[in-house]
């Protein structure tokens, strides 16, 4: 057990090392759920069967056994972290958690734990949820406005959450819990339900997005019996964001179909980070993409975003640039044939109160940063 023990704190060193050599790249962390993996006669399999995994996944992405059950996957390429994230997940005794470090400025050991930590974070809210339900009055919706190239106005809807126990709990750590135990569909009603109201009383919002996952939309019979009953006059105004894992399975065409007919839009979002894009463009029908903010980091490549905009305006879509946050970033882009813009450069994610103001601003001329 000793020799394990010290291989094990090699390969942490060797974690800490690599993080420290690097200034972007995505971590992934690995358990083995089960508190008792290591009482199984089969235990050793298990084992051999995931690093099998590990190995048969790209060469550049490293990874590390760091103690018994614990793995820690380092990936440089923003491009390849979301489909090794889903061969992952398909194993279902693991839990997986990611952090995406962009320019690092800490010492390695501070993202080990926060992406750790995330694991740990998880298992608290689930139990809080069995124990106590879910009071959907502690989640709110922020909105963070999309520009477009008119100077005409939509936004994307966000939800928050702060819970009375547990405080500030973020959505990359709340989204997939209440997805997994099927309370997902009450948060997005209520999105809907705000969104709605906020459409109806300001006409000058060209249209508000709305996530849908890949299990909001295995089955929408809940999507369309609710927007029937919202009565929205021009369904266009109501617009739904999907990312590729909730692209998989004919019965998802046929239902995206059926939303598209009734005349709201439809957007890919995180457009670039995938490995089956051009194929989804292909197979379904869009109105947009929403080009990932990966691309608006620090190694931007001006080329492929241009080549990436005149390519989707080809095929008459949308193109929606996220994750603008200087003006040195929205400068280069009046190259490019974007339709819109996201980020901190226009604007954080807004309150309802907030969001009136914004509005109010644009209408008196008062915001001239663009």
């Amino acid at each position: 057990m000793a020799f394990a023990t010290t291989q094990f704190e090699i390969n942490r060193n060797s974690v800490i090392k690599s993080i420290n050599s690097k200034t972007s790249f995505t971590l992934i962390y690995v358990k083995i759920k089960s508190s008792k993996w290591h009482e199984e006669e089969n235990n050793n399999k298990r084992l051999n069967s995931l690093e099998v995994a590990f190995r048969s996944l790209n060469s550049n992405v490293e990874y590390y056994r760091v103690f018994e059950g614990e793995f820690v996957l380092i990936i440089v390429n923003p491009l390849e972290t979301q489909e090794v994230i889903d061969h992952l997940k398909l194993n279902l005794n693991l839990q997986v958690q990611s952090l995406r470090v962009e320019d690092r400025n800490l010492p390695a050991i501070h993202y080990l734990r926060q992406v750790s930590n995330q694991i740990e974070t998880n298992n608290v809210i689930h139990n809080h949820i069995l124990k106590y339900g879910l009071n959907i009055n502690e989640f709110s919706t922020v909105f963070q406005p999309i520009l477009h190239k008119n100077k005409q106005i939509s936004f994307e809807a966000l939800a928050r959450w702060t819970s009375k126990d547990l405080g500030v709990i973020t959505p990359t750590d709340f989204i997939p819990l209440l997805d997994k135990e099927g309370l997902l569909i009450i948060l997005t009603k209520k999105i809907i339900n705000e969104a709605v109201d906020l459409l109806k009383r300001h006409k000058e919002i060209v249209y508000i997005t709305i996530n849908l996952s890949a299990s909001l939309v295995k089955d929408i019979t809940w999507l369309l019996e609710f927007l029937d009953s919202l009565n929205l006059q021009d369904n266009r105004r109501i617009a739904f964001e999907l990312t590729e894992d909730s692209l998989v399975g004919i019965e998802v065409r046929e239902n995206l179909k059926r939303i598209r007919n009734r005349g709201h839009l439809l957007f890919i979002d995180d457009f670039g980070t995938g490995y089956s894009n051009f194929q989804y463009l292909a197979t379904f029908e869009f109105d947009g993409v929403k080009l990932d903010r990966i691309f608006m980091g620090e190694q931007t490549n001006k080329k492929v975003i241009i080549l990436l905009s005149k390519f989707i305006k080809a095929l008459d879509l949308k193109f929606i640039i996220e994750g603008v946050e200087r003006y040195e970033q929205f400068s280069f882009l009046l190259e490019t044939k974007y339709d819109a813009i996201q980020g901190y450069y226009i604007s954080h994610p807004l309150s309802k109160n907030d969001l009136i103001k914004f509005i109010a601003d644009m209408k008196f001329d008062c915001f001239n940063k663009i």
